[in-house]
Order: structure tokens, then sequence, then C-alpha cells
């Protein structure tokens, strides 16, 4: 008999730790902020966050001229440059960019917006700039370019990641432009 009480004694000492382990839903009413950790959000990110972002990457420039029989014009280069960006939404930022085109003395600026898919530690995004295309010979023009990326969450300030953007750049000639970029991102 004396065993049967410590083995039920034992079982309601369970019982009781086990419900007292379990938090209990915590209220919402609170501060703003103050339901993360209570429940769902998991992957909430802060809005209102500034980030700036450094590239690195191959541009490959499509030109055909027209009207002319100077032949097509296809060539690779190095593009470097960085972005700096404000988080609106944990899900919408805008952003202003500068890149260049090393051998062919381009300059590209842009301002766009980018929209993300958080599903940290993988972040996904697809981003709308319009450009301003600025070789050192010939004059500007402007440009729309759409792209995508996937970013590596690292800690809560520093990601990185690949993109690809394709410009298409309006003027008399058809000009393209791809991008394939690795990035650096710091959010503060």
């Amino acid at each position: 008999m004396n065993r049967w009480i410590r083995i039920s004694m034992a079982l309601l000492t369970l019982a009781a730790t086990a419900n007292a382990a379990e938090p209990e839903p915590g209220r919402t009413d609170g501060p703003s902020g103050s339901e993360y950790g209570k429940g769902g959000y998991a992957y909430h990110r802060t809005p209102g966050q500034f980030y700036l972002e450094g590239f690195l990457g191959a541009a490959k420039v499509n030109i055909k001229p027209e009207n002319s029989l100077i032949p097509n014009s296809h060539q690779t280069d190095l593009i470097a440059g960085f972005n700096a960006g404000y988080l609106v939404e944990d899900w919408l930022g805008i952003q202003l960019g500068y890149g260049h085109i090393m051998d062919q003395q381009t300059d590209l600026f842009s301002a766009g917006m980018r929209s993300a898919y958080n599903m940290e530690p993988i972040n996904y995004y697809f981003s709308l700039d319009a450009e301003l295309y600025s070789p050192d010979v010939g004059e500007t023009k402007f440009g729309i370019v759409p792209g995508a990326g996937v970013n590596v969450v690292l800690n809560d300030h520093l990601q990185t990641g690949l993109r690809f953007q394709h410009d298409f750049v309006f003027a008399n000639d058809t000009i393209s432009i791809n991008r394939f970029m690795a990035l650096v991102q710091f959010k503060f």
C-alpha cells in the first residue's frame, strides 16, 4: 500500500510540474512589441530599420545600335557599389543605390523598393528600381530594373546573399544589362 501511495505522489508531482512548466498565453494589451515572445511572430523583424549593403559581381552589357552598320556589342565587366535603404515594414523597404561598371566607366544611380519574404535563416526578396544609366561617353539614359535575391541571416544585424537584376535601359539603341552580384548587408 505504501508503494502505491509513493507512485501516486510521484505521478501527481510529475503532472503538476508539467503543467507549471508550460507558460500561460501572454496578454497583448501592453506597449507595442510586448506580444513578441509570447506566441507567434517568431521571425518578426522590427520595422523602421536602416540598412547598408555593398555588392560586387559581374555585369553583362548588351548594346544593339538602332539603324546602324555597327555590330552588336556584348561586354562583361566587374560591377561594384552599394545600396542604402529603410525598412518601412518588416516586408517592405525603400532604397537608394549606386553602382559602377569598371572597364566601361559607367555609373548606375537607382531608387526603388524591395519586398522581402522572411523565412529565416533564408530571406527572399524582389526589387524594382528606377535607374539613371550614365556612361562617361554619351548621354545619360533612364531605365527600369527588376531584380530578385536571396540572403542568409548570419545574426540580427548581418546578412550575406546573392542577387540578380536585369536593366531595361530606354534609349534609341537597345541596351540591356544582366547583373549577378554577391552582397553583404548590415542593419542598424
